[in-house]
Order: C-alpha cells, then structure tokens, then sequence
C-alpha cells in the first residue's frame, strides 16, 4: 500500500513514511523486550517474543500516554473512504486510538483527555487493558470549538498528576482543527520542559501548520492524515511502521531461519508470530531500518529445556484477543539534542 503521508518534525517536512531527523544525532536502537534473553522454558512451550526500534537510540522504561483527542462539532463530518463508504470523523478518531491502545503491551498506562472549547480528564493513566480507557475513547464525540492549547495543558497535568517515575511520558493530539497558535505552541513546550514529548495528528480540515508547530515545540511528530485518514487504523494498529519513532521496517529471522518483515506500530513496538521451543537454544534476530537507512541488530536466545527448566511465565500482549500478536513494550526516554 502506498500512504501519502507528510510528517513534521522539527519543523522539517518529509513526504511518504519518511520521518523526522532525530537519527541524524542520535544512532538508532532495536532491543527484544519480553521474554528475557537467556531465559529457560519446557520444551514445546508456545513463545512470542515481542520487541522495539527507535530512531533516537533509547529503548525500554516503560510508557505513560496521554491521548488527547478532538471533540470539536466539526469531528461530526464525514470522510469519504476509497471503497466508497463514508465514516465520520470522531468516529474514525475513535477506531484509531483504540487501535494504538490496542497495539501497546500490558504494563502501559493510558489516559484520556477530551479538548473542545475547554478540556478536561475523560480517564485518568490506568494500566491497560482497561475497559475505562475503551470507554472513555469511545465517549468522545463531536460538540463544540476546538482548544488544542487546552488539550495539552490537561494532558501535561494528568502526567504531572500520574506518571509513573523513570518512563517515557508522551502526549498524542488527535484534531481535524486548529487553534491559536502562539499559545498551543506555549503549552507543548511547557510539556517538553517538564520532560513529556507531545506528537500531533492532523485529520482533514486540520491547520496542519499549527499542529506542525505544536510537534516541533513539544519534540515530537506531526503526521498529515488530512488526505488519506482512512489510513490511521491501519498505521496505528502495526500496518506500516513506526512513523512517531523514525522506524520504516523491522526484519525477523526465526530459529528455522525463516526471514519476514515484523509488523510495527506507530511506536516502533514490533510483534512476532507465536512459536513453539525446540530443545536447546531458539535464536531471532531482528535488524531494524531507520528513516535515514541506517540499521541496528539485535539477537533474542531463548532455552528449550527437557527437565522442566525455568518456567518465568510469558508476557502475554494487552488484549487477550490479540493472543499471538503480541508487541513490544514501549518505553521511548527520547534523546534531545
């Protein structure tokens, strides 16, 4: 599938899944995150190694996000999908912060923020899975202006309120408007200072320059999905690389030996097929390719044993029907130049 996507970072516009530069002072990192390398499990036992990429070269720690998504009247419209069929707005925003929550692994707190003409805490950061978080997303619906400035002003104090010591703290800004710049501007780069990265996604209709500006300020990314917003499930799910983290592809080669592309979210988590230990050592590599081409390499060995072995159990992914699909912890401590 080709995506007409135009990302923002630091001000600097890139086209297709191309992201912003933070390789160029930073080299990249791939690491295997669950289980641990080394570990020792029974023969025949079912693994699924999950795993992380990022541009900036910093991996683990854990992830404190803040979704702080639009619920402005405009959210009402509707968009126009290739099929044919139409879907509203706030209703695509929903399908696509589900699908990102979906794809993070268990142990990631999540909260909501809601931004209209004010802003206010929908859900507070909770470990997920959480039926609170799914119904706090699925809560927001089109009404009223849009304060983009108060979205991230809520988003920062529930951080501030709730995040957790020693994990990346991100805000995610969902909008189909835009607002006064100058003091949107203000508040991501309050939210930088006190050490939390805010990335900003543009439905159509967005001011894409106000939201550009907002990422740039807040150190993060800004995604255009003003031209092609059906494409956000897809992305946020793990269809096409991790566009907030530099991240165009992750290679997997199996202990067979079989080699095939690893499906990556939006936040470089990369996800392997379940497998079944054979006796002795089971080795992946995973080689990860960055937005300026650079790669990182990274070996995960796990033990099968005939005597029982260490039985530490395996991390299983956020939703239980994912069961398979499970993805990498995220943690991105971003470096900053």
């Amino acid at each position: 599938m080709t995506l007409n996507l135009s990302l923002v970072r630091g001000g600097v516009i890139a086209l297709a899944l191309t992201t912003f530069g933070a390789a160029a002072h930073a080299a990249g990192s791939v690491g295997w995150l669950n289980p641990a390398n080394g570990s020792s499990f029974p023969v025949g036992t079912m693994t699924m190694p999950d795993g992380q990429a990022n541009a900036s070269g910093v991996i683990g720690g854990g992830l404190d996000l803040v979704l702080a998504l639009d619920g402005s009247g405009s959210m009402g419209a509707t968009v126009n999908l290739p099929d044919g069929s139409s879907v509203r707005r706030d209703v695509l925003q929903q399908q696509a912060a589900n699908a990102l929550v979906n794809s993070l692994p268990a142990g990631s707190n999540v909260g909501v923020v809601e931004f209209q003409g004010s802003a206010f805490v929908r859900q507070s950061l909770t470990p997920i899975p959480s039926a609170g978080v799914t119904s706090a997303i699925n809560a927001i619906v089109a009404s009223g202006s849009t304060d983009i400035r108060d979205g991230i002003v809520a988003a920062d104090g529930e951080l501030d309120a709730n995040g957790r010591a020693g994990t990346s703290k991100q805000i995610l800004l969902i909008s189909d408007g835009g607002s006064t710049q100058s003091v949107a501007v203000a508040a991501a780069a309050a939210a930088l200072a006190d050490g939390y990265t805010v990335n900003t996604v543009g439905f159509p209709g967005a001011s894409n320059s106000v939201l550009s500006a907002v990422a740039a300020a807040g150190g993060g990314t800004f995604v255009n999905f003003s031209n092609n917003p059906q494409d956000i499930v897809n992305i946020f799910s793990g269809g096409s690389g991790g566009i907030l983290v530099g991240v165009d592809g992750v290679e997997i080669t199996d202990p067979d030996g079989n080699t095939f592309a690893g499906t990556v979210d939006a936040l470089g988590n990369f996800k392997v097929p379940a497998y079944t230990l054979n006796l002795g050592a089971n080795t992946w590599t995973a080689v990860a390719t960055f937005s300026d081409q650079t790669t990182a390499t990274s070996s995960l060995t796990l033990f099968g044993t005939s005597g029982g072995g260490t039985t530490a159990p395996i991390p299983l992914p956020a939703s239980g029907l994912l069961l398979g699909l499970a993805l990498a912890g995220f943690g991105v401590a971003r470096r900053r130049s």
